[in-house]
């Protein structure tokens, strides 16, 4: 009976033990986990911070929707999301690849990348010779749908293929295709054909210097359009300013006031040009009080006994450059002042001031 009662128990315990459910696996403590290369059967980029990752939530028809749902710097690291369709974004610098992924319950989803990339450093220089890089220039590199672009010299990520180049001082402009393999580190100068120039101004050779920043100055090329006129390169006002040229010959356009000078030039790759413009002006300043409005105007007339009108405003004075030479200046009177118009003469000498008060 003892021994009955014993083989009822370990029977019934037996029963119980079975009854109870297997423990589970432990849920991994992330479920996603990436890698990258910079080319096929390359070495993993490892903990490099270039390498930037984001998953974003799939949309209906299976493509990345805006939700991000997490990322870092690394190519290597480890995320938990919830479960769920993603689309996974790598970037190597400006380079992006896009992969769709999956993540279930108890799994991790394993992600890798291949950029098919090369590292290319960009050094661009005024002339083949120079021996330092232009800070100032800047390069852009484009291959279908990426586009890079660096100022002075740097290195970058670049799609394996075909790319093109152009690189940019202000107006200077040079472009070339380059031919690059994934895994290479390459170096490339990029030639940007260029100088400097600045330019000053005299009223006369030999006279005083222009201080004014109302002069203008305008590179132009020496080539005429079809309609006769000149395009314009870049501009500046104000003397001694330095404007970044392309090399070539051009023509140096000032202007003051009424008087315009041109004066052409040459700009070589890699130095400056330092250009001094003889305007053969000179200043003339009038006063005229109770004036309403005061005009200049040639002495000679046309056929229909027309004076040219050269310059004028409203107000009690003027002053005005011009070329040397005798001029006419009319004053016409507020009706208040019930005067009648008047007009004088007036020479302009170059390199000088010459100021005239109209009272009687």
């Amino acid at each position: 009976m003892r021994i009955a009662l014993m083989i009822a128990a370990t029977l019934y315990a037996s029963a119980a033990f079975s009854q109870q459910p297997a423990p589970q696996a432990p849920k991994p403590q992330v479920n996603v986990r990436t890698d990258a290369v910079m080319f096929k059967g390359g070495p993993s980029l490892g903990d490099s911070d270039k390498v930037r990752w984001d998953f974003y939530k799939a949309d209906s028809a299976g493509g990345r929707s805006d939700d991000n749902v997490g990322g870092a710097y690394d190519a290597t690291f480890e995320e938990k999301i919830p479960p769920g369709k993603y689309v996974a974004v790598a970037a190597l610098g400006n380079i992006t690849r896009e992969i769709a992924f999956e993540v279930k319950d108890g799994a991790v989803a394993e992600l890798a990348v291949d950029f098919e990339a090369a590292q290319l450093a960009l050094v661009p220089k005024r002339s083949p010779d120079s021996k330092e890089a232009e800070p100032l220039a800047r390069v852009t590199v484009t291959q279908d749908a990426f586009s890079d672009s660096v100022y002075g010299p740097k290195e970058l990520f670049v799609p394996a293929g075909e790319l093109k180049l152009e690189g940019r001082i202000g107006p200077a402009v040079a472009e070339e295709t380059i031919t690059v393999k994934a895994g290479d580190t390459v170096s490339h100068d990029v030639i940007i054909p260029s100088g400097v120039v600045v330019t000053n101004a005299v009223y006369k050779e030999g006279g005083r210097q222009v201080e004014t920043d109302s002069i203008r100055f305008e590179a132009l090329a020496d080539t005429q359009t079809l309609d006769g006129t000149r395009t314009t390169i870049t501009g500046t006002y104000g003397p001694g300013k330095i404007m970044q040229m392309p090399a070539g010959n051009f023509i140096m356009r000032a202007k003051l006031g009424k008087v315009t000078v041109e004066k052409p030039f040459s700009v070589t790759a890699g130095q400056r040009t330092d250009l001094s413009i003889d305007l053969d002006a000179g200043v003339l300043v009038v006063s005229a009080p109770q004036a309403e409005r005061i005009d200049i105007v040639e002495t000679t007339k046309d056929l229909q006994g027309t004076q040219k009108e050269i310059s004028g405003r409203y107000g009690t004075t003027h002053q005005e450059t011009l070329h040397p030479g005798t001029y006419a200046v009319k004053v016409t009177y507020d009706k208040k002042a019930n005067r009648d118009p008047k007009e004088v003469s007036a020479t302009v000498t170059a390199s000088e001031r010459t100021e005239i008060n109209i009272t009687d």
